[in-house]
């Protein structure tokens, strides 16, 4: 007799299994988009395909890698954060910003990064009980590591180039952030930021279902390139 797996835990591991589909069959067939893929799929199928294989046909659609998909609409945040960055581009040239003052905006930004990558992990594939796994220790791990980088890079940014020694003897980076906002009035250009970040992560990430096909591996590196940038003009500063 064929022992047949109860359906409920069936469902609990469609998210596990959709997901390995979708990597494997975008491997194999990299020219297809999500769409095509799964009308692929139904073809194997046939038309007497059971309710349980279409709705793991619909899951992989869901968690196709975002590499092989062509979303039009994509390039609506990336409006968004290009008109963004003009902020600080406008401070340079009309506001007679100091380079402290685009250091301690980009740290700022790192941070508003940091917040809403980690909630990025936090939400990816909520579905999955196999990511949830991971979870455990990658979100509590990329707090503290990326924390640590942030903090130290925000008290070299503070006392080496703002002079704010308030910000090293006390670590009042908080503090200092805010004093240094007030002083160059970057409350618009932090506004600014933080509108086109939460608005990708809102609308891409959520309403566009990246969240479905995210990685955890992928989400925890991508924000350290912008850390790597402050560390570099740091260490400039610093020898300039």
């Amino acid at each position: 007799a064929v022992v047949q797996s109860p359906p409920w835990l069936l469902r609990l591991l469609t998210p596990l299994f959709a997901r390995h589909i979708a990597r494997e069959l975008s491997a194999r067939h990299p020219g297809l988009g999500p769409q095509e893929i799964g009308a692929l799929m139904r073809a194997d199928l046939g038309p007497s395909a059971s309710p349980d294989h279409l709705r793991l046909v619909d899951a992989v659609v869901a968690r196709v890698p975002s590499e092989v998909e062509h979303d039009p609409e994509k390039p609506i945040s990336a409006w968004v954060l290009v008109a963004a960055n003009l902020v600080p581009l406008a401070g340079v040239l009309w506001w007679d910003w100091s380079v402290f003052a685009l250091l301690a905006l980009f740290w700022m930004e790192n941070v508003v990064i940091g917040v809403l990558f980690a909630l990025r992990m936090l939400c990816a594939d909520p579905l999955d009980p196999a990511l949830w796994v991971g979870k455990l220790f990658l979100i509590p791990f990329f707090c503290v590591h990326y924390g640590m980088f942030t903090a130290v890079h925000g008290l070299f940014v503070f006392t080496l180039f703002g002079g704010d020694k308030a910000a090293i003897q006390k670590l009042e980076l908080l503090e200092a952030a805010l004093r240094a906002a007030q002083r160059y009035d970057l409350w618009l250009p932090i506004g600014v930021l933080v509108a086109s970040h939460a608005f990708s992560f809102l609308w891409n990430y959520l309403y566009r279902g990246e969240f479905r096909r995210a990685q955890l591996t992928r989400l925890m590196a991508k924000p350290y390139g912008r850390v790597v940038v402050l560390h570099v003009a740091i260490v400039l500063g610093g020898f300039g």
